[in-house]
């Protein structure tokens, strides 16, 4: 009895080790499967071995798009990186918290500008990696690298803004000086990606300061208006003006040049007569007497009562 039991713990015994045997082998292959890895169209990946990258150039070090193989996950790392593909970071580290600045600033982050008041801002960040390798060793932290940059810069302009250029004027400026000075700054650390465009998609004051902004906007735009209005009156009085200005000039100059005529003249005519007189004098006397009485009649109307030389009596003339 005790012989069959030795014998039947033998054949259970060899059955395990061989089934055993079965086990570690499909282990094995399915491990091996493992470091199998496919790279897409528009990535290229790098291998961390026990997280030092391998190869020795930077032909070996980037695996381009196919099918790769690396040794278990627990030996390599696989990292992917989408080198064509145009990543969004979405920065609200100057957002606040969505109520009020007060309390915690740590916690609560906005912007002081250059004329002492206060904005909260969201940025929109477009970037590429430029450097596989180095990205791949900061690609643990690399985001929160790239807003931290990105945060330090936008502060630094704004506090060198005045809030109304910041609103207006100046905030496109300020993304593109923010979007050069963070991409000097991300070149020096290595981080391996380069900045295609920084947005400011939220500028808004605080929640405290909401109603004196619209009242300062309200007055900014009327000051505007006004302004255009007096340019738009002044585009279209001032050509009437000038216009008037020249009508006037020209009359002017013609009512001189008829006065001088007319005098021009009538002193012509005068020294024409007293050269006359001066050689006849009853006779021009006489003819301008004539001349200046028939005038006269002509203006006094159809009838004309003039005393008789001789005897003082009235004498009836007909024109």
């Amino acid at each position: 009895m005790k012989k069959k039991s030795i014998e039947a713990f033998e054949v259970f015994l060899t059955s395990a080790i061989r089934y055993f045997k079965w086990f570690v082998a499909a282990a094995v292959v399915v491990i091996l499967l493992t470091g199998v890895y496919k790279v897409d169209t528009g990535e290229v990946a790098v291998v961390l071995r026990f997280g030092a990258l391998t190869g020795s150039s930077a032909s070996e070090q980037i695996k381009q798009p196919g099918l790769h193989f690396s040794l278990p996950n627990f030996i390599d790392e696989v990292v992917k990186i989408p080198v064509e593909k145009v990543q969004e970071l979405t920065v609200t580290t100057l957002n606040g918290t969505g109520d009020t600045v007060g309390g915690n600033i740590r916690k609560k982050g906005y912007v002081i500008t250059g004329d002492s008041n206060i904005l909260l801002l969201k940025m929109a960040v477009k970037y590429k990696v430029s450097d596989p390798i180095a990205y791949a060793l900061h690609i643990s932290d690399a985001q929160g690298m790239l807003t931290g940059v990105i945060t330090g810069e936008m502060s630094t302009l704004a506090a060198k803004t005045g809030v109304d250029e910041m609103l207006t004027s100046e905030k496109n400026t300020i993304c593109s000086r923010t979007m050069q000075n963070a991409q000097e700054i991300l070149d020096r650390l290595g981080l391996g990606v380069t900045v295609t465009n920084i947005e400011l998609t939220g500028i808004v004051p605080p929640p405290e300061a909401v109603e004196a902004f619209d009242n300062a906007t309200t007055a900014s735009v009327r000051k505007q208006t006004l302004i255009q209005q007096a340019n738009d009156y002044r585009e279209s009085a001032l050509p009437k003006a000038e216009s008037d200005a020249r009508k006037l000039i020209d009359d002017a100059k013609a009512n001189q040049s008829s006065a001088v005529a007319k005098a021009t003249a009538i002193a012509e005519q005068f020294n024409g007569l007293s050269a006359q007189y001066a050689a006849n004098p009853a006779v021009v006397r006489n003819g301008v007497f004539r001349k200046r009485l028939a005038a006269l009649i002509a203006q006094s109307g159809k009838t004309v009562v003039i005393p008789d030389g001789e005897s003082g009596a009235p004498k009836v003339v007909l024109p």
